[in-house]
């Protein structure tokens, strides 16, 4: 491996695709030399934008061109054809959440991963948003006390998701669970601890959805009685997207994107004060962190485990929802 430049293979270059590859821009010693996708007209553009070769397969990418990791942003039933050739190869691998649309074939990615010795990253984004990485080191430092609610809601429309993949069981593996509690969960993870009971509550509410869930709740809780509350709609209307934490010495909350600021108050302090939000957004910062562990310069914070974790916890919740 060069010493200076990671040489990336971006794979599925449409939606969450296109903001990894603008991303790159402003992450250090790495760079797109390759792009797939199956609609070669995408391809040719994105590989254009940054001056790397199109390619239309996997295979033909791997066989053509120098790398030394892939980031695969296809939809998720196919992450597990996408992984195991590059992981063959000995390339690390960044994967899109969730790391794959059932937690078999998430199982079959960790495994390959770990038998070849190569970084596996599931790209939960999240982790890095700066507020959320504030949180993290007050609960780290113990300025909370011991967290033990937390209440995540990722929930407001989302146009059109019957017309795409996410909403198509085969493809996505579940509805809304899936897709933004899968980010939910691993925040759980991250914050609390690791889950080890899930009830939920699952609904359809948009009949032009099909087969999975629009809106649904999820109860996490760890083996010592920690607790966490996830809610996600695809159909409601919007309200606030936050992440809560409430402990025995103090409490915050990272508001997203409704003007609030992110704050927290200890036992020990008068008045609320800001969570400080220092740091590239969070797509950056994650793309970052994958390219310092691929190079030996961080240990790698988020695995192909907690991807696996996640899908997990999601497919318990499922099963706790028909129960």
């Amino acid at each position: 491996m060069s010493n200076h430049t990671l040489r990336v293979g971006l794979i599925g270059a449409g939606g969450i695709g296109r903001t990894h590859l603008a991303s790159y821009d402003r992450v250090r010693e790495a760079q797109i030399v390759a792009v797939v996708d199956i609609n070669e007209q995408i391809a040719r553009n994105a590989a254009r934008q940054v001056g790397a070769q199109a390619f239309d397969s996997v295979e033909q990418m791997l066989n053509e061109i120098e790398l030394d990791a892939v980031d695969i942003c296809t939809p998720p039933a196919a992450h597990l054809e996408a992984a195991l050739p590059a992981i063959e190869r000995g390339l690390h691998v960044l994967c899109e959440k969730p790391l794959a649309h059932h937690p078999d074939a998430a199982r079959e990615i960790v495994s390959a991963a770990e038998k070849k010795g190569v970084k596996l990253m599931t790209a939960f984004c999240h982790r890095f948003h700066p507020p959320v990485m504030a949180l993290k080191r007050l609960i780290d430092a113990g300025e909370l006390g011991e967290v033990v609610m937390f209440r995540n809601r990722f929930a407001g429309p989302f146009t059109g998701v019957e017309e795409r993949w996410f909403s198509d069981k085969e493809v996505a593996g579940g509805g809304v669970l899936m897709d933004t509690s899968v980010h939910s969960v691993d925040l759980f993870r991250f914050l609390v601890g690791e889950v080890s009971r899930v009830q939920a509550v699952i609904r359809q509410t948009s009949p032009a959805i099909g087969e999975v869930e629009d809106t649904a709740i999820a109860l996490l809780s760890t083996e010592d009685g920690r607790m966490g509350v996830v809610e996600a709609s695809w159909v409601l209307v919007a309200g606030f997207n936050v992440v809560e934490v409430y402990g025995t010495e103090g409490a915050a909350m990272v508001h997203y994107w409704d003007g609030f600021k992110s704050r927290y108050k200890t036992n020990r302090m008068e008045d609320w004060q800001p969570l400080e939000e220092v740091g590239p957004d969070r797509f950056v910062g994650e793309l970052q962190h994958f390219v310092d562990a691929c190079l030996g310069r961080a240990p790698l914070q988020v695995t192909g485990f907690d991807g696996l974790r996640a899908v997990e916890v999601v497919y318990e919740a499922y099963r706790a929802a028909q129960g």
